[in-house]
């Protein structure tokens, strides 16, 4: 959706790609320009006003995406790499929501607190994309969400809660039945019915790959029970419930307490955060929360520049050969980019899932670094080694600081081979 333009905003046109039935081009004129067609009249003078005065003030229209990965991600990475001095652009820069929006309205407010956000730009911003000559007025962080020089290691969040949202949250919390000053974890794994709920027209099965079964994680939610956490199960519309019941494990993407604002909250506050590279993941990026990644894919989109993340990885069973592919080969064929199923398939591939046995391994670690008494040895630190040297710096990863699950790769070292 984003790679046609600067940014994305160009969603009312990109966004067909996804349709399972696109528009032609008499749809596309009748229903969907020609209804906005008086929005985009009203807007042509500003647009030719910004355009002549280029020479003298330099104006950027810059959204912030509805879709809560980019819509945190992108829009941080601006504010990252403006401080850093990587955008020394002199420009006049305005933000506005992009539409149609969907997702997370707390994201807004958020926001809201750090930079001015002024709806009706978006009009502005739509009628530009659709005249030639655009591009010097929309822009995209250079590596889009991606912190790939790690500008966020050293850096707080930008926003925090104000006291009343904090009273907001100490009440949802009571209210859930957890005490005040328990660890909590949030934890989350993707699944379709999101998509599908927000977009029913639009065909995303290209990213099924990616899904997990959510109950696949019960071992470690026990295990994190019995260490003494309250364990919250995130999202938004989900295919399927938590089927372990206990009074610490919550399941609020099923619940009533479920908002815009708890979801936000809710990881803001966790010990440490679960999940499976997805939108939701954002919100713990957004944070700083400490991170445990499982059923990781594609590779080499690990957010490797974080020390507090700790990753294991989808494995690529080869149908023809009858073997996982090494690590090696997934990185250095290409494979280890690869963002839609019928790549997968193309190349006779399938995508296999952590283990639960693995799952726990990584959270147990995970719990015991945190509480520094996780204990390495010689051979970890080797596996690790061995591991992090198939990566060479791109424009997707330049610095590398997380780690990998050491049991995992103690396991699976023969894919280091």
């Amino acid at each position: 959706m984003y790679s046609k333009v600067y940014n994305g905003t160009r969603q009312i046109v990109v966004a067909h790609e996804n349709l399972k039935k696109p528009p032609s081009a008499a749809q596309w004129l009748f229903f969907i320009f020609l209804p906005k067609l008086p929005m985009f009249v009203l807007a042509l003078p500003f647009i030719a006003l910004m355009r002549l005065l280029r020479p003298l003030v330099w104006i950027r229209l810059i959204p912030v995406y509805e879709r809560i990965g980019h819509g945190l991600g992108n829009t941080e990475m601006y504010l990252l790499e403006r401080r850093a001095g990587l955008d020394t652009s002199k420009t006049i820069d305005i933000f506005y929501p992009d539409r149609p929006w969907k997702c997370n309205r707390q994201m807004i407010k958020m926001w809201q607190k750090v930079i001015p956000l002024y709806d009706w730009v978006y009009w502005i911003a739509w009628a530009d994309l659709e005249i030639p000559g655009y591009g010097p007025h929309h822009y995209i962080p250079v590596h889009n969400d991606r912190d790939v020089r790690g500008l966020s290691n050293d850096t707080p969040p930008p926003v925090s809660f104000s006291r009343q949202e904090e009273d907001r949250g100490a009440r949802l919390l009571r209210d859930m039945g957890i005490p005040a000053g328990s660890p909590t974890v949030c934890f989350h794994g993707r699944d379709a019915a999101y998509q599908e709920a927000l977009a029913p027209n639009n065909d995303y099965s290209h990213y099924d790959f990616r899904d997990v079964d959510i109950n696949t994680y019960i071992p470690a939610i026990k295990a994190l029970v019995s260490r003494g956490y309250y364990c919250i199960r995130m999202g938004n519309v989900v295919k399927k419930p938590f089927l372990w019941q206990n009074p610490h494990v919550i399941d609020y993407a099923t619940s009533r307490w479920r908002s815009d604002f708890a979801d936000m909250y809710l990881i803001s506050r966790c010990h440490f955060y679960i999940g499976n590279s997805c939108g939701v993941d954002a919100m713990a990026v957004f944070f700083r929360k400490p991170r445990v990644v499982l059923n990781m894919i594609p590779i080499k989109l690990t957010d490797v520049w974080a020390p507090s993340n700790l990753f294991i990885f989808k494995k690529l069973w080869s149908i023809q050969e009858k073997r996982f592919l090494t690590f090696k080969e997934i990185m250095n064929s290409g494979v280890g980019y690869y963002l839609k199923d019928i790549l997968y398939k193309q190349h006779g591939l399938e995508a296999v899932n952590n283990t639960p046995e693995e799952v726990v391994d990584v959270i147990v670690e995970k719990d015991e670094r945190m509480r520094g008494s996780w204990k390495t040895n010689d051979e970890y630190e080797e596996l690790q080694r061995r591991f992090w040297a198939l990566y060479t710096p791109d424009r997707l990863n330049q610095v590398f600081k997380a780690r990998v699950g050491s049991k995992y790769l103690l396991q699976n070292q023969d894919l280091l081979d």
